[in-house]
């Protein structure tokens, strides 16, 4: 890998890197306690990346015994892209790093073997039987990442990444048929497992009051998202905007907001890597540093996501926001753990402001647009409140709006923080956490069926 990156800058690259990646995997997939699916694999390869004036060339490969054929074809690509290309780029400087970390497992999931797996969903399984469950999908997944990020500047870092990550879809019927899902994981080993038994109870319990759940109120109100909620509209609605290629070409409503309010003085938010959660990592995939990045402080547009060329863009300072699928794939600027940290409050006293309105808890999807700044989303489950009582379940509620505008209209955080998992999709698919305490919004518009 040393000789290929000599090779590159001798024949007049910018800058190169190599990412060299492992991949251990296991996915389970079991269907109203059958086995649907049952697949592990090993699977290596490198990404080559070489810039050559203001063109880059990118090629994965999985022939790690012809890199430097890789590389060859990847510095050819940045010369043709040079030649066409009429905008500079560059790199934000970071400081070169030789370093490796270990991420800690108490027990390694490689060594379990699959009948104790199998044998833990069927445990699950057992415990979401109850007469209104007409069908239950339990999925299981380990991966055990080798990292090694080779680059130009002098930055040579090693990294092992396990991650677990599991979840669980009940179908159930009443006077119409409902479905909740609830996930659970971690980057961790096997013990990251050890919540999974409280999640079933409560995908149990959203599950029955959709099935009792009358047709959702519309129009303006109120609304208090729950904990799980809260961490989906951080990342959606704010964090996606925060994302600095968005932020540098002109596609997000955040551009050139940078120490203006964009949100109540009660609402700080962060990214972070660094947090044990399950987007966590100790270097991105360029062998940046990972750092918490405080994306609002106090209301105030303090920071974006950034990798070194949307740094260098921008004239801001890398943070060590670019991540990839995998070896195939270059990397791009993504979110990690995206958090809005708690308040001061109780929930009684959120419910005390409220005459009428919706308690609203996770999610069954959305949409976003980063760039004018809009959202849409679906809550799994709702409660009408009246007089601050929580009181009829609610189904089929979404809620939209404007992100700066529902952010300034915040009125309330408690003061306990929790947190979910997931797989982001931004044309690569990234492990992340996001979370944040139960939030009142004093005014969104609310639709129903």
């Amino acid at each position: 890998m040393e000789d290929i990156i000599d090779g590159m800058k001798d024949n007049g690259a910018r800058f190169c890197d190599i990412r060299r990646e492992k991949w251990e995997v296991s996915h389970l997939i079991m269907k109203d306690g059958g086995i649907e699916r049952m697949a592990s694999g090993v699977e290596e390869g490198a990404m080559i990346r070489v810039l050559y004036g203001n063109g880059w060339g990118c090629v994965g490969t999985s022939a790690l015994d012809r890199l430097s054929e890789a590389a060859d074809r990847a510095l050819g690509m940045a010369k043709q892209n040079d030649g066409s290309k009429s905008e500079k780029t560059g790199l934000g400087d970071v400081k070169a790093i030789q370093e490796s970390v270990e991420m800690p497992m108490k027990r390694d999931f490689r060594d379990i073997d699959v009948e104790e797996k199998l044998s833990f969903m069927k445990e699950l399984y057992g415990k979401l039987q109850e007469p209104h469950v007409k069908s239950v999908d339990i999925h299981y997944r380990d991966s055990f990442v080798e990292k090694e990020i080779l680059n130009s500047d002098g930055t040579h870092v090693f990294m092992n990444i396990p991650r677990i990550l599991g979840y669980v879809i009940v179908t159930g019927k009443g006077k119409t048929i409902q479905k909740a899902t609830e996930g659970f994981g971690a980057v961790a080993g096997y013990e990251g497992i050890e919540n999974a038994h409280t999640k079933a109870e409560a995908v149990l319990k959203r599950l029955k009051d959709l099935l009792d759940a009358e047709n959702a109120p519309g129009g303006k109100m109120p609304l208090i998202m729950d904990n799980h909620l809260t961490g989906v509209f951080v990342h959606e609605a704010f964090g996606h905007a925060a994302e600095a290629d968005l932020v540098s070409s002109g596609s997000s409503c955040l551009e050139g907001r940078l120490g203006e309010m964009v949100a109540d003085e009660s609402v700080t938010i962060v990214d972070d890597p660094t947090f044990k959660g399950y987007g966590s990592f100790p270097f991105d995939d360029e062998g940046t540093k990972a750092r918490r990045r405080v994306l609002v402080d106090s209301g105030e547009l303090n920071d974006y996501i950034l990798n070194r060329e949307s740094a260098w863009k921008l004239d801001l300072e890398p943070n060590g926001g670019a991540r990839a699928e995998d070896f195939r794939v270059k990397p791009i600027v993504r979110m990690s753990n995206t958090l809005m940290m708690p308040g001061d409050m109780k929930m009684e006293e959120l419910l005390e402001q409220v005459d009428r309105g919706i308690y609203a808890k996770s999610t069954s999807g959305g949409q976003v647009d980063p760039t004018q700044g809009t959202f849409q989303f679906n809550a799994q489950v709702a409660y009408l409140i009246e007089n601050g009582e929580i009181t009829t379940p609610l189904k089929d509620v979404s809620f939209s709006g404007f992100t700066l505008e529902t952010l300034k209209n915040i009125k309330g955080l408690t003061d306990e923080m929790k947190t979910g998992v997931g797989h982001c999709g931004k044309g690569q698919s990234a492990p992340v956490t996001d979370g944040g305490p139960q939030t009142l919004i004093s005014d969104v518009t609310v639709g129903g069926r």
